[in-house]
Parts: structure tokens; sequence; C-alpha cells
């Protein structure tokens, strides 16, 4: 008889992300629908084809929950996008704020003197601490948005996400189209990336971590 280990296994992380992204009631039957697919497919055409079809259907599968997640709960979710949205708007600033009156109180309106050296390893940090303040208050956002939304944690956060990274790419855009009109054509690309990229995946770890806890408090045995 075949062991277990030897049996075709379907890719882990397709698997975790169809379970991920199911509601609570469906994530064993959906999972269960495709790997008995995939376990009938693998010896008949092959492990890699079987991997890439399960790949195929994995997407189709996400594609499908996050449609499901609007028409059942749509103005929980266009909720939690538009409060999420507002939420980071009025956030975005605060570790630059933060940092500013921090240096601002250690100086004591007294200005010292800076080596060159120095004034670069200040703007560094100055900058760096910025950034690392949006990216941690990104994911602490996230993290809020999906407690929001029971079983859709993972959809509201990715829209949340994209809606967020269109405006920031359209925003600098825009700014950019404009400093150049001004005859400005260095820009530092770190802050654009960490706006478009970075805090996007910010958010949706958030929402990856507060569904994780929901499914370990859900699928634990109960005492009584």
């Amino acid at each position: 008889m075949m062991s277990q280990r030897r049996l075709p296994q379907p890719p882990r992380v397709a698997s975790w992300l169809v379970d991920l992204l199911s509601p609570d009631k469906q994530a064993e039957s959906i999972a269960g629908d495709l790997l008995e697919e995939f376990s009938e497919l693998a010896p008949k055409s092959g492990i890699a084809f079987a991997r890439r079809w399960y790949w195929r259907q994995t997407v189709k599968s996400i594609a499908h929950l996050i449609g499901t997640g609007f028409r059942v709960a749509p103005w929980s979710i266009v909720g939690g996008i538009v409060g999420g949205y507002l939420l980071l708007g009025y956030v975005f600033g605060l570790p630059e704020k933060v940092i500013v009156a921090v240096l601002d109180f250690r100086r004591h309106n007294v200005m010292p003197y800076y080596s060159w050296p120095q004034i670069q390893a200040h703007i560094f940090w100055l900058n760096g601490g910025i950034l690392l303040g949006r990216l941690l208050l990104s994911l602490i956002i996230g993290c809020i948005v999906s407690m929001t939304v029971k079983g859709r944690e993972l959809v509201v956060t990715m829209m949340l996400s994209l809606f967020w990274a269109v405006l920031c790419g359209v925003r600098e855009v825009q700014f950019m189209q404009l400093a150049r009109h001004y005859g400005v054509h260095s820009f530092a690309p770190l802050p654009l990336l960490v706006s478009i990229f970075g805090c996007p995946i910010m958010i949706i770890t958030g929402g990856t971590i507060v569904r994780l806890c929901k499914q370990s408090e859900a699928r634990r045995p109960s005492r009584a």
C-alpha cells in the first residue's frame, strides 16, 4: 500500500491561499474538492501538469471568493475599504510629525554644529524612521480593518491595498509631472516604492494575521 508521503501533493502555497480566503463553513469542502480532482489528475497527466492545473483553479477560486464576498456583504466591505483609506490618509503623515517633534524637543531650540557626514546620517535615519513608521501603521490599519468584516478579512484588505496603491500611483505620477514642469528631475525611489508596494503588502499582512488568528480560534477544540 502506498504511504501518504509518496502520494502526490498539491502546491502548499496554493492550498494555503485557498484555505485562507475561504469562509469557515466552506473551507474544508473547497479544499477537499480541489484535492480530490488533483489526486485524479496527477496519475493521468503527470504531477507537473496537475500542479499547474491546481494553481489555475486556485486563482479562479480566489477571484470567485472575492466576488462572492462583495455579493454577500457589499456594504461592510465597501465601508471597510473607505474607512481604511480615510484612516490611512489621516495617519500617513504621523511618523514624520512625531520624529520631527522629537528632534525639536531634543534640540531645545539650539542649533549644534554638524559636519556633512553627520547631516547625511541624520537625514538617512529621519527618512528611514518615517518609512518604517508608515509600514507599521499600515500593518496596524490592516489588522483594524480586517477585524470589522467577519469571514472576509482578506477580501477587504486586498481591495483596500489595491485601492491605496492605485491612488498613490496616480498621485505620484501627477507630482512628478508637476515637478518636471518646474525643472526638478531627481526623485527618491524608496518612498515611492514604500507607498505603492510596501504599505499595501503590510495591509494584506495585517489582514492575514487576523484571519489566521480567527481560524486558529475557530478550529481549536472546545473544552466543554
